[in-house]
């Protein structure tokens, strides 16, 4: 059990630590701060956008393979 402690308690440290690590290597690399962000944004913004439309999507055509549903089922 102290075995997955010690791995969990790893895992944990590893996380916390990336965001600096990530930034300082960046400038390391020479990308400013204000250049990662932007990007990051834009990525995540982009996702959040392809999320909805699909679910936007996947909702309109719920609808309509319901509807259908139950106009064969009234008949």
């Amino acid at each position: 059990m102290s075995e997955h402690l010690t791995t969990e308690t790893g895992v944990a440290l590893a996380t916390k630590a990336a965001p600096p690590v990530t930034v300082s290597l960046a400038t390391v690399a020479g990308y400013q701060v204000s250049e990662l962000v932007l990007w990051a944004t834009l990525i995540y913004t982009t996702l959040m956008i392809g999320h909805k439309v699909y679910s936007i999507y996947k909702d309109i055509t719920g609808y309509r393979t319901n509807v259908v549903k139950t106009i064969d089922k009234t008949e």
